[in-house]
């Protein structure tokens, strides 16, 4: 349990794992001193660091919590509550303090954003994962970005204000953002007061840290008198970045500005990226998705890059999970994979960009949550099996991984279904060599593990019902693998008739899952193909 005394952080209700009798002792003291505040490792003043001095106590395991604040104290907690769940707290002292400077997520998908019941629900958990930032900025939310001009009505501006409220209360940042670039006049004085009245309402809410999103805009100006004063967008852009900037300095000069730039991706040393980058005031964080707007690796070396273009370490847009436009019919929920190990200690920070699913989020958002924390001893496997955990519950977690690992691609990987084609490998190498009663075992394993999953899926949860479209064609899934498997082992024309025509009834639903080529592969003895 934790000792009462003036250095308790709020929210300690998150981890109730050292609430209440049974629990570790923990002691919280607060010391301003460069062992402390100061990250070696990193090289940076810090007020996340902390350190745990574990010992024993009348028997029981005792935690002294060395820290700075309320923000350090509550990351020691999160710390301590994962060593209880995990069974290690080892005697000793352990410095620990964040890789990345800035961790968080950001709504900002194209699709219906989520409720105010979604937001907090998914903000508790990422502050329990350690994240420091939280942007609001969804697509479809009108008064963000179709109806920029206007004021937000009272009720909308209520939840916005109680949610700012709940980030500060939980050690997190919260940033509004507003996307004006669709029409405002930049030459325009009074689009310009209305832009800066609409920042007010916010700021007067409480908020201090503010987004200016000029992304997914044309990339020429229309209006004459824009043309006829800057000439090319960059030159307006520059413009309106400074004079939005020192509109927040002259609010409180603790205010903070995030950019995002028309462009957002390449190599870094485009002209327009170069010359915006080297013109704004340093203090201004500048968003980037890296080569690609969906890219499949983040690296130091083009982080570099960025720096030398731009004269800004990149503030990484990272745009997985998200699954809008395009990629609609995929569920992300693998983990985060393709970053750098070494990529913090060039980059500012990374802000992962969610789905509309909320509940689906959280699993690969826990993922990348643990990358920013941890750095270059992340491991992505280990990680997402404790994402699904945490999410799903132990009950469930190992059928959930045959369901969701059927849904690995998206722009980080390709290739799908590693469990499953392990599997067809694995009774493919037993069949050769003669050991039925062993591909008998792994085919009833699998079969299993897949009615579990159907099982959960089918349950009334927030998460099976963001997953019904997937659910359903899972269940198809359920109904095809019998026949795939009893065709493995002993090829039948009336079986394969009837496995034809469930494959292609599986292959015409949209939603993407385990590819239908491999079924009908592994229908004809393709197993093979799977082997080592």
């Amino acid at each position: 349990m934790i000792i009462p005394n003036e250095n308790i952080p709020s929210g300690v209700e998150l981890f109730p794992e050292l609430i209440g009798e049974g629990t570790p002792e923990i002691e919280i003291f607060r010391e301003n001193s460069r062992r402390v505040c100061y990250d070696e490792t990193a090289h940076r003043v810090t007020d996340e660091q902390f350190i745990l001095q574990i010992s024993e106590k009348n028997g029981k395991p005792f935690v002294r919590v060395v820290c700075s604040g309320e923000k350090s104290a509550f990351y020691a907690l999160a710390e301590t509550s994962l060593r209880v769940k995990e069974n290690r707290l080892e005697p000793g002292e352990y410095t620990v303090a964040p890789r990345f400077a800035v961790r968080g997520y950001i709504e900002g998908f194209y699709g219906p954003p989520w409720t105010h019941e979604n937001r907090l629900s998914v903000l508790f958990l990422m502050a329990s994962c350690r994240m420091n930032t939280v942007y609001y900025a969804p697509k479809d939310d009108a008064y963000h970005r179709e109806k920029w001009r206007e004021l937000y009505p009272v009720d909308s501006l209520l939840r916005l204000t109680e949610f700012a409220k709940a980030a500060r209360e939980y050690h997190m940042d919260f940033v509004w953002c507003v996307a004006p670039g669709l029409s405002i006049r930049y030459s325009d004085p009074e689009d310009f007061q209305v832009l800066t009245a609409k920042t007010k309402q916010l700021y007067d809410a409480g908020i201090r840290s503010f987004g200016l999103l000029l992304d997914d805009i044309s990339d020429r100006l229309t209006d004459p008198e824009d043309i006829k004063r800057f000439g090319e967008p960059v030159n307006a852009h520059i413009d309106l970045i400074c004079r939005y900037h020192d509109e927040l300095e002259s609010m409180a000069p603790e205010t903070k500005l995030t950019v995002c730039p028309t462009l957002y991706h390449g190599t870094g040393n485009e002209y327009y990226i170069s010359k915006l980058g080297r013109e704004i005031p340093p203090g201004v964080s500048l968003f980037w998705t890296g080569r690609d707007i969906c890219s499949r690796e983040l690296t130091y070396r083009e982080a570099m890059q960025f720096f030398e273009g731009t004269r800004h370490k990149p503030l990484y847009w990272d745009n997985y999970p998200v699954n809008d436009m395009a990629m609609r019919r995929e569920m992300h929920l693998g983990p985060l994979i393709g970053r750098d190990p070494e990529l913090w200690r060039y980059a500012e920070g990374i802000i992962v960009n969610c789905m509309e699913y909320a509940e689906c989020s959280k699993i690969p958002l826990i993922t990348a949550a643990e990358y920013m924390w941890q750095g270059e001893k992340y491991d992505a496997e280990s990680s997402w099996s404790r994402a699904v955990s945490q999410v799903i519950g132990e009950e469930y977690a190992d059928a959930f991984i045959t369901f969701a690992e059927n849904m690995r691609v998206s722009c980080l990987m390709d290739d799908n279904s590693p469990l499953l084609k392990k599997t067809f490998a694995d009774i493919g190498r037993a069949l050769d060599d003669g050991r039925e009663e062993e591909a008998e075992s792994l085919a009833a394993d699998y079969l299993d593990r897949m009615e579990r999953a159907l099982t959960f899926l089918k349950r009334d949860l927030p998460i099976c019902r963001e997953l019904a479209p997937w659910s359903c064609k899972f269940e198809l899934l359920c109904g095809l693998m019998p026949l795939v498997f009893g065709e493995m082992r002993s090829p039948d024309e009336s079986r394969a008739k009837e496995l034809q025509e469930k494959a292609e009834a599986y292959a015409s639903v949209p939603w993407r899952l385990a590819e239908e080529m491999d079924l009908f592969e592994a229908a004809e003895g393709g197993y093979r193909v799977y082997k080592p």
